[in-house]
């Protein structure tokens, strides 16, 4: 079993914490013999992209794992971002993104 603690974490830069986030989903997905070809990230992690830096697309998901649902988006972002900030970044102009609505439907 690997245990990480909070001052660990809390030295990863962006990049780093993004794929943390990304292989612990892969590892969610592994343990329950899910296929983990369903797990994406990489690119610019300052894209903007509407906040998609890890996200998982598979057909089937338990709803008491670390992943809740088969389609689930995760931001990661290691600076303090405002409220204000992430709710423009998802609604531009009060607009939620389409990947919003696709995850939401």
């Amino acid at each position: 079993m690997l245990e990480i603690t909070g001052d660990e974490i809390a030295q990863l830069n962006d990049t780093d914490l993004r794929s943390l986030v990304g292989l612990l989903c892969e590892a969610e997905l592994a343990s329950e013999q899910v296929p983990t070809a369903g797990v994406t990230w990489g690119g610019d992690q300052n894209a903007k992209d509407g906040g998609i830096d890890v996200r998982v697309e598979v057909k089937f998901i338990r709803k008491d794992g670390f992943v809740l649902r088969a389609n689930t988006a995760f931001q990661v972002k290691k600076p303090d971002m405002p409220r204000r900030d992430i709710i423009e970044e998802i609604r531009p102009k009060g607009v939620p993104r389409e990947v919003y609505k696709e995850l939401s439907g």
